[in-house]
């Protein structure tokens, strides 16, 4: 049948199970969103702005597991949306980027808004695909789908001409491929098998290698029947439930030195579906690289990743739930002495540290009181998204997540993923309670996408962590320059009045007395709420005190002291 390339296009995205589609529409490809009319199925969400849409075709792609599709316009859009790619590239996350391009004929002549795509993204995307004939537009689609899907996960682009997708073409539809998943060699399960055997102190690390329930369902059963001790990883929270005794602990930034000094004295690490980042190893020390303390047991779904950075004692380039798989047919024999005291040590540490301790500010709100509201009142089930920032410290601490949580954010600590996630989130999954944390800087970079949340019906909660500062920054400058303040300093809108005027409830949080009321309040409410919270800048986080650095007192445009509740 003869039709349009965009119209094909539409047909493919169909056959490849393509229900969300996320957009800031360009006149670089109508033909497409024409086409998509035909297919009332896909939802077209159109986003605010092309970093909003492509943060949360990244979250479509966490939550699945499968790539979320996005489509921007040529030059600008795209640009808009390498952050997003980035994020991708980063967080192994499946993602189909489709940009529109100049005409055919203008390409390379530096026309309006043209763009080298195989030069500008040659880094953050796996691949890039440029279609030059609209017989290509199937077969470009199909091949960035398994691309994104396949080895270790990530972002693939195809560039589409504006004129090409007019081109009438009888090439046809094509579908999903099979994506090829490896196992473990027999030799290498019991290799693997016979080093937890014999390992005393061994912990698991626990990444987004890992996907879906029953993957997460077979590492709990492996930690119970091997005795081991499980840590997910930065952003993976929902990895292992924390309330699970043979919780270790979180490896996020800046995890407790308490934690991290008692895991290296262990004597086996093995890292499930975790590329072993920065921040992860709290800057390659743990595990060390390029050669770690302990033997590591590496798992990764793609081999050239393996021994890449870390020297592994065992590396097995297979998917992670094979590996679990594998090891659930082995005895797991009887564990050495010692193996429960070295697991009720690490979930002590945790607990210990996880217990939040009322504090007290003279500048704002503790932003950790408003965390353990939410989480007394957190649904089993919720979703909760997150921006980047040193907020984010009292949610890694104190807020516990089960494995029907989703959490969602960005590895790479890219500001602004806030609340596009919490709008995917809200969407893909609509009966969750969706909650998002975002720090005052992010919210502006992104929160306009609240507007889309309200457009296509999710219903999220935002807390803003409002402290009239870029604090990561903040803290890094006062670390670095102590006294010389510059440059972090902001003048906020009333965020309640913002959520209000897009058609939010609005909350505010003033003082301590506040959060008790206002978290039950909109954690109660039935659409949509912004939460401006009045943080304290002294509690940059919940390790750190501005009053508590060195050379901090008396210093220009300093906060005042805060002080500890009794």
């Amino acid at each position: 049948m003869t039709q349009t390339a965009a119209r094909l296009l539409a047909a493919t995205l169909d056959a490849h199970g393509v229900d969300l589609v996320y957009c800031v529409p360009g006149e670089s490809f109508l033909a497409v969103t024409d086409a998509l009319i035909e297919y009332p199925h896909i939802r077209m969400i159109v986003c605010r702005h092309e970093a909003g849409a492509g943060f949360m075709t990244v979250t479509d792609g966490q939550i699945r597991g499968r790539p979320g599709v996005c489509f921007v316009s040529r030059g600008p859009g795209a640009c808009n949306a390498g952050i997003a790619l980035h994020a991708a590239d980063h967080d192994a996350v499946p993602a189909v980027f489709f940009v529109g391009h100049v005409d055919r004929p203008t390409m390379g002549r530096r026309a309006l808004q043209d763009v080298n795509y195989p030069k500008a993204f040659s880094d953050s995307a796996k691949m890039v695909i440029e279609v030059v004939s609209g017989d290509q537009v199937a077969e470009a689609a199909a091949r960035a789908f398994h691309i994104a899907e396949s080895g270790t996960p990530g972002p693939v682009v195809v560039v589409l001409p504006e004129d090409a997708l007019e081109d009438e073409t009888d090439a046809p539809v094509l579908g999903p491929r099979p994506l090829p998943l490896s196992a473990p060699a027999p030799a290498e399960a019991a290799r693997a098998a016979e080093m937890i055997r014999a390992a005393a102190r061994p912990v698991v690390i626990a990444g987004s290698g890992l996907k879906g329930k029953e993957a997460l369902a077979l590492l709990t059963r492996f930690a119970e029947a091997w005795s081991l001790p499980v840590l997910p990883t930065h952003r993976r929270a929902n990895a292992f439930d924390a309330g699970h005794p043979n919780y270790a602990g979180y490896l996020a930034n800046r995890s407790p030195k308490e934690l991290i000094a008692a895991l290296r004295e262990s004597d086996l690490v093995i890292g499930l579906g975790e590329r072993f980042s920065e921040t992860v190893t709290q800057g390659y020390v743990f595990p060390r690289a390029p050669k770690p303390e302990q033997p590591l047991i590496h798992v990764w779904p793609d081999a050239s990743e393996i021994g890449r950075v870390f020297e592994p004692a065992l590396g097995l380039g297979c998917d992670p739930q094979a590996f679990l798989e594998a090891l659930g047919a082995l005895s797991p024999g009887r564990a050495p002495a010692g193996r429960k005291a070295w697991i009720a040590r690490l979930n002590e540490i945790y607990r210990r540290v996880a217990r939040y301790q009322p504090a007290l500010a003279n500048d704002g709100v503790v932003f950790g009181s408003v965390v353990e509201a939410v989480r007394k009142r957190l649904p089993r089930t919720a979703a909760v998204t997150s921006d980047a920032g040193n907020f984010m410290s009292w949610i890694h601490r104190h807020l516990g997540f089960t494995q029907d949580n989703l959490f969602l954010g960005c590895t790479v600590g890219a500001m602004g993923m806030g609340v596009p996630a919490a709008v995917a989130a809200g969407l893909r999954e609509p009966g969750r309670e969706v909650v998002c944390f975002v720090g005052d800087g992010g919210m502006l970079m992104t929160g306009n996408e609240l507007a889309t949340a309200l457009q296509f019906g999710a219903r999220i909660k935002i807390f803003v962590a409002n402290n009239s500062s870029y604090g990561t920054i903040r803290l890094h400058q006062e670390n670095r320059y102590p006294g010389r303040v510059a440059a972090t300093a902001l003048k906020n809108p009333d965020f309640a009045l913002l959520g209000e005027a897009f058609g939010a409830r609005g909350l505010r949080i003033e003082n301590e007395a506040d959060v008790e009321p206002v978290v039950a309040e909109a954690m109660a409410e039935r659409r949509s709420v912004v939460v401006d919270v009045r943080t304290s800048l002294s509690y940059l986080n919940c390790w750190t005190r501005l009053d508590e650095m060195p050379a901090y007192r008396g210093a220009a445009g300093a906060s005042q002291a805060a002080t500890r509740a009794p």
